[in-house]
């Protein structure tokens, strides 16, 4: 077994429970424009963001003009999601407003993965731990507060200039921490970006897969999980 010294976690459906962070989010709003919140306003809230989120190609993050825009196709993707919702409820008002607001509250999220405090605690104890996240820096950090005395670093896309899977992205985190990438281990739930991203760096990664998915991509990580506390085990 390989030795390692610097674990990165990614923090979306790995650390994070985003769905349910997200959920909260709309809760805040929706309260806060009185408009009557039901459990089908909150489906289709969570169905237009899935679609909204694959319409701008915000999952095609292997494609360079995704990664030139994704910070501004990120914005355009929650202001669309509340240009659809409030036409068809009869909201007046303004989707970029709400979508700003939306972040706020999103930012104050913090709802995690099944066992990812127990393990990321653990892991602290003889591991540096850092998190390498794509997405927008303030809402990141407020949503990794409650497990920032775990972790060393967080690198975020947005204030790394760069997103998973760009070299760019881990060699900056490599350059920051003074680490070489035989040293490192990245653990994450995206084969396109967290895995390819990592082993492009000469890093190895594992694979968190929850769902049990088949892997139909050529991208064959160093190891595949379907709980994070797995990960005592291996490390």
């Amino acid at each position: 077994m390989k030795q390692y010294s610097y674990l990165i976690f990614d923090a979306d459906h790995t650390l994070l429970e985003y769905c349910a962070d997200e959920k909260d989010a709309f809760v805040r709003l929706y309260n806060e424009l009185h408009l009557p919140i039901t459990e089908q306003l909150l489906q289709e809230s969570r169905i237009l963001s899935e679609e909204n989120w694959t319409k701008v190609g915000l999952y095609e993050v292997e494609k360079q003009e995704i990664q030139a825009r994704y910070h501004e196709l990120y914005r355009s993707h929650v202001t669309g999601i509340f240009e659809e919702i409030f036409n068809k409820y009869g909201c007046t008002y303004s989707p970029l407003l709400a979508g700003e607001r939306f972040l706020t509250y999103l930012r104050h999220g913090g709802n995690y993965m099944p066992n990812a405090q127990e393990v990321v605690k653990t892991l602290s104890k003889k591991y540096r731990l850092a998190v390498a996240t794509n997405g927008l820096t303030d809402i990141q950090q407020g949503r990794l507060k409650g497990l920032n005395e775990y972790f060393s670093d967080i690198y975020v896309s947005e204030t790394v200039n760069a997103i998973k899977p760009t070299k760019a992205f881990f060699q900056a985190i490599l350059n920051s921490a003074n680490a070489r990438p035989d040293e490192c281990f990245m653990i994450g739930d995206s084969l396109s970006s967290d895995v390819a991203g990592a082993l492009g760096a000469g890093i190895d990664a594992c694979w968190y897969n929850p769902l049990g998915k088949e892997n139909t991509t050529q991208i064959q990580p160093t190891y595949t999980i379907k709980n994070l506390d797995e990960l005592l085990t291996i490390l």
